[in-house]
């Protein structure tokens, strides 16, 4: 549904039929789930009933790699053949069902395993790998998470990019066509179905948590800008700023890097003042001299990178005085660079979420030093809580307006 002022926010959830359940047992079990097919990785969560304790509930959060291959059918046989546990996991999955259009079994690859050295491909659409990528985080929840049989009726959230959102419709529907009847690692599925599918564009679970007008998502790729009126999302003034994440920062590093992901998590963890323990994985030699060259081409790289893109935040809409949430893993890292645009040049005070950074670690019991993946997962994860079925968590919030500094 839509107006002048864009998408309507509160749009009716799209009702699917329930699946067919070929050969499995009567009872019904009910999850939901929140999926973001991120750059950098796929990251979900999930909340349902207990096959073996009815009353108990479930809660599980995921980040998989977001490689993907595709496969021909006698590469996927191989594949199967040389796996040693043919239930596999999240490192190494592989995905077969009847594609929706054709109606000719296709086969892929997700995962680890999927990975080729250099930078990520960043040109192409999300949107084109999601249902292998929902598929395959499904197949793993059943036969490694539950191991049942159960038929499972799903609610399930997609965020997608701002720019693909107009591909929510064709999404539906090819997942309604394939999600009761596919292969996870060889094993044949058919005791899922959808009860609701819902798809909004990235950064709406920051809106969710905190009905901000104006909400900043910077991700691995680029940067998300949404905008709304109301409750409604304004598309004429809500963006996507290409160019303004992780991935073209890491490529202007003067400095060889094979593994980009690699590449993320080591500068994650180095923080503003480049520690050497994660910046010596990312060099050959291991040696002094290396390391140095290697945080003087982060720190020339920086001053640039943030000085090109000043200009492109520039177009954005805002008032002065208004609080932004913000989040993303990116934002993570660029939190000083953030900080000193929007606060001290646009007047505008970012709200870093760490309310919410704090319930997802109490809920999931997140290591307290893996601070970048509370960055990741807070736009999903609050995106997760406004789907049916998945229960409020009580935690006292923390009133944290400027955050995000780094160690």
């Amino acid at each position: 549904m839509s107006d002048a002022n864009g998408l309507l926010i509160e749009e009716p959830v799209e009702r699917l039929d329930r699946g067919r359940g070929h050969g499995v047992t009567a009872n019904v079990l009910t999850w939901t789930g929140a999926v973001d097919v991120g750059t950098s990785g796929t990251k979900s969560c999930f909340f349902g009933e207990s096959p073996e304790y009815p009353f108990r509930t479930l809660e599980r959060f995921f980040l998989v790699a977001p490689h993907v291959r595709a496969l021909t059918a006698s590469s996927y046989n191989e594949a199967l053949e040389e796996m040693d546990d043919r239930q596999g996991g999240l490192a190494a999955t592989f995905i077969s069902f009847a594609h929706p259009e054709s109606g000719e079994r296709v086969f892929w690859e997700l995962g680890e395993t999927a990975a080729r050295p250099g930078l990520l491909p960043v040109e192409c659409r999300k949107f084109e790998s999601c249902l292998a990528k929902v598929l395959g985080l499904l197949g793993y929840l059943v036969t490694q998470e539950l191991q049942t049989t159960d038929r499972i009726a799903l609610h399930l959230g997609v965020l997608l990019p701002l720019n693909e959102l107009d591909d929510r419709h064709l999404l539906s529907r090819w997942l309604r066509q394939t999600i009761g009847d596919f292969q996870f690692n060889g094993v044949s599925l058919r005791n899922l179905s959808l009860s609701s599918f819902d798809c909004k564009p990235e950064g709406y679970g920051l809106f969710r948590a905190y009905g901000a007008e104006r909400v900043l998502l910077v991700g691995h790729r680029d940067s998300t800008w949404l905008c709304f009126n109301g409750g409604k999302l304004n598309t004429k003034l809500s963006r996507t700023l290409p160019e303004t994440g992780m991935h073209d920062f890491i490529r202007s590093i003067r400095f060889p890097m094979t593994h980009e992901l690699l590449a993320a998590q080591a500068l994650s963890l180095s923080g503003r003042k480049l520690k050497p323990k994660p910046l010596l994985e990312l060099t050959q030699t291991r040696t002094a001299a290396e390391l140095e060259q290697l945080q003087q081409a982060i720190r020339q790289a920086q001053a640039q990178y943030w000085m090109e893109r000043r200009s492109q935040f520039n177009t954005l809409s805002w008032q002065e005085g208004q609080v932004v949430p913000v989040s993303g893993g990116a934002a993570h890292y660029f939190s000083e660079e953030l900080n000193q645009l929007f606060h001290k040049t646009f007047r505008v005070q970012l709200h870093w979420c760490e309310d919410l950074h704090q319930e997802f670690r109490n809920r999931f019991n997140v290591d307290e030093e893996n601070e970048a993946l509370l960055y990741r997962f807070a736009d999903p994860y609050a995106y997760a809580r406004s789907l049916p079925g998945v229960e409020r968590y009580a935690v006292k919030a923390v009133d944290v307006i400027e955050g995000g500094t780094h160690g």
